[in-house]
């Protein structure tokens, strides 16, 4: 059977788990997989090959990035086809939840069969840096999650997904960060005393939002920026001011292949981390322990 995964990614976390839940489909002889990278070049694509369809996602503000939201609602599920979502975010807040509701209306307005949806934790690309061993433990929390959906998968569970009106309404006024995206856009900097004009910003962003003019020769942002922070995320000389949000930079790519194989970090951030932002993080960590336990400890 065929499974395509249609994802955005801003800074790459969502194409590494999107890569984990290609490689457990395939190691498990489930589905062949296929992976579809949304930008503003994406075309249309034909859904009717595909058994599964799984939609992954950064959460952005309670919401999808807009990119991804326009191009599924541009999309027609089969009827019955089986559709899991796969959403990311770097904090358990239960408000995230929120953020698949249009994407539940559009498929059930298909009549395709979601299946259920699976909220995973990856480090933050803006705000503050998270430190390896945090990212580890949420890796940790991550394999149990991919274990929990794989087996739902396997034996053809089915979870209705309970719409929450107040949930819906926060979504909703939280959609106010893509105007903040383009207002912020015209604030955006390059230091070029740091700048070696290697362009990576202008080949990487997903919107072609950034281009160099070739009469002042300057980097100049247009204003369909999505603050996926792809470009100031990456910039190897952190050249790229952020306007109102520079306070929240976070610079330099996460080496998240390298934590993932690392096993001298113990992923035991939490025990010595307790302030009011990280006990959002135990809750969680303990249902899906839980919801582990059952599906494998049985005895």
């Amino acid at each position: 059977m065929k499974c395509l995964i249609i994802y955005f990614t801003g800074t790459n976390n969502t194409k590494f788990l999107v890569n984990k839940i290609k490689e457990r489909l395939e190691q498990e002889n489930l589905y062949f997989v296929e992976t579809l990278n949304i930008d503003s070049t994406s075309i249309k694509i034909d859904l009717d090959n595909f058994d599964l369809i799984i939609l992954s996602y950064p959460i952005y503000a309670f919401n999808p990035p807009v990119i991804f939201e326009k191009y599924i609602k541009n999309l027609k599920f089969k009827i019955n086809q089986k559709v899991i979502i796969a959403k990311q975010s770097g904090e358990p807040l239960f408000l995230n939840n929120s953020s698949s509701y249009r994407l539940i209306k559009k498929i059930k307005k298909d009549k395709a069969k979601l299946i259920n949806e699976y909220h995973f934790l990856l480090p933050y690309n803006i705000h503050f840096r998270y430190e390896d061993n945090f990212i580890k433990e949420l890796f940790n929390y991550d394999k149990k999650l991919l274990d929990i959906l794989i087996y739902e998968l396997k034996n053809n569970y089915s979870f209705k997904i309970k719409y929450n009106p107040l949930l819906a309404l926060n979504s909703f006024i939280f959609k106010i960060q893509r105007i903040g995206g383009v207002i912020n856009s015209y604030f955006f900097r390059v230091d070029y005393s740091k700048c070696i004009m290697c362009q990576k910003c202008i080949k990487n962003c997903p919107m072609k939002n950034i281009i160099f003019d070739q009469k002042s020769k300057k980097i100049i942002f247009h204003s369909h920026c999505l603050m996926c922070m792809r470009c100031s995320f990456n910039c190897p000389t952190n050249a790229i001011k952020i306007g109102f949000l520079e306070s929240w930079k976070v610079n330099g790519e996460y080496k998240l292949s390298e934590i993932d194989k690392n096993d001298e970090l113990k992923g035991d951030y939490l025990l010595t981390h307790k302030t009011n932002f990280f006990k959002l993080f135990p809750k969680q960590i303990n249902k899906i322990n839980k919801l582990y336990d059952k599906y494998f400890n049985k005895n």
